[in-house]
């Protein structure tokens, strides 16, 4: 027998090679001959092996039994037991086998997973192994997702079509506005029998509204030349879906975080829509403890939203200690979970980097819950900085309650500074 007999013997029956892919490996033993006559030429060897008959025999004797594919939930989790088709030789990830069961990978996460080679089978010219795969799987509870904030977007008129907002009240020589927003906690849930005072998304919504309402009707008839809008952390009350901070402390929420995560970005945008008809707009963020991830992300949302607005930036970055600079006075932002005698030193140090001189220097923060000023003076462990703990509009938690933490006026501070004669007035937009 010829040699390319025995080899497509061999790549059928020891390799279990496809007819394409014998014909292909042996095509070059046939010069001249068309392509229909090689591939008779190749199949007819195979086709008399008796080992080609035997198997041809028993898949008729024994066809292949029917397969029952099973779904269901047990304890919380999702069991898929079914066929699944993956290409011979593809890496087989958890995200590969979540689809193959009809599951989004971002939606839902793999408990664990048994696959078992059912058999092959070739199409459009590609091996598929079958396996019977076997899945359980939960959804997911880290809070809000990419694919989340891309959803919002998706149904936003924002991307390429949302003009500029022209600031009317703009004056390039003006003062500058500075609204602070700190400790939103959107999303806390508190009952009023238990704790004085009610609070669930929608109570958080309008009292955010009524205290930005208060500061633009302050706005009106005048001019500036920059607003600065200052979230000083603690936007959301949660940080996923378990309903724990970003340290996994429990707390009670109104709504799973992605109700959450929409509801307060449709509060802010509202907020710097308005704003930027009255000058630019800063947005200045800094991390807080409650909402360490999922708050970062509410502020990457913000920064998709307004980017193509020259009128408006937002500062993503994830710096902690983030400043400002209005004519000779320094402007420092935390959100005030960090040791009290660091709350002033790492502004002076900004301060010595800086080329202009400066003549006052003040530190915002929240975390506290409280209105609250301190002014460290001079010394060699104080460098003459005010400290200004900002207030909250937020009703008290369980435990802030029981803690007798729930005494502070509730309230959002602005302040408008001039360049050269620095803090002019203190605003108080109160419950």
């Amino acid at each position: 027998m010829s040699d390319w007999k025995q080899e497509a013997k061999r790549l059928y029956f020891d390799e279990h090679r496809t007819w394409g892919e014998i014909i292909s490996r042996l095509q070059g033993n046939f010069p001249g001959l068309p392509a229909d006559r090689i591939r008779d030429k190749i199949r007819q060897p195979i086709r008399d092996d008796p080992r080609y008959k035997a198997a041809r025999q028993a898949a008729k004797s024994n066809p292949e039994p029917e397969y029952r594919e099973s779904t269901g939930w047990k304890n919380g989790q999702y069991e898929s037991d079914r066929l699944i088709e993956i290409c011979e030789g593809q890496t087989i990830t958890p995200e590969i086998v979540l689809r193959a069961h009809n599951l989004d990978p971002d939606e839902w996460e793999v408990v664990s997973y048994r696959n078992n080679r059912w058999h092959n089978q070739v199409r459009g010219g590609k091996r598929l192994v079958m396996y019977q795969s076997k899945l359980l799987a939960k959804p997911r509870t880290e809070g809000v997702t990419f694919a989340d904030v891309e959803r919002f977007f998706a149904g936003k008129p924002f991307g390429e079509d949302k003009p500029p907002i022209e600031p009317r009240q703009y004056n390039p020589d003006g003062e500058t506005l500075e609204i602070d927003v700190a400790d939103l906690h959107a999303g806390l849930r508190s009952w009023g029998r238990e704790t004085g005072e009610s609070c669930d998304l929608n109570i958080t919504r309008e009292r955010f509204r009524a205290a930005m309402a208060d500061v633009l009707g302050r706005c009106q008839g005048r001019k500036f030349k920059r607003i600065i809008l200052a979230l000083l952390g603690d936007l959301l009350h949660i940080d996923n879906n378990q309903q724990t901070t970003t340290r996994g402390t429990f707390q009670q929420a109104d709504g799973r975080t992605p109700k959450i995560f929409d509801v307060t970005l449709n509060m802010l945008i509202e907020a710097i829509d308005a704003f930027a008809g009255i000058a630019p707009v800063d947005v200045v963020y800094t991390a807080g403890n409650h909402d360490g991830t999922s708050g970062w992300m509410l502020i990457k949302a913000l920064e998709m939203a307004y980017k193509r607005d020259p009128n408006v930036t937002v500062d993503v970055e994830p710096n902690p200690q983030k400043h400002k600079l209005v004519g000779d006075t320094l402007i420092g932002f935390v959100h005030g979970d960090m040791p009290p005698k660091n709350l002033s030193g790492w502004l002076q140090v900004r301060a010595r980097q800086m080329a202009t001189p400066i003549r006052w220097m003040e530190v915002h923060s929240g975390h506290e819950h409280t209105d609250r000023v301190r002014e460290r003076i001079q010394t060699e462990d104080a460098e003459g900085v005010i400290v200004r703990t900002m207030p909250t509009i937020s009703p008290a938690s369980t435990w802030e309650h029981q803690q007798g933490y729930d005494g502070a006026v509730k309230t959002v501070v602005s302040f408008v500074w001039s360049d050269a004669l620095g803090l002019r007035e203190m605003w108080y937009s109160n419950m």
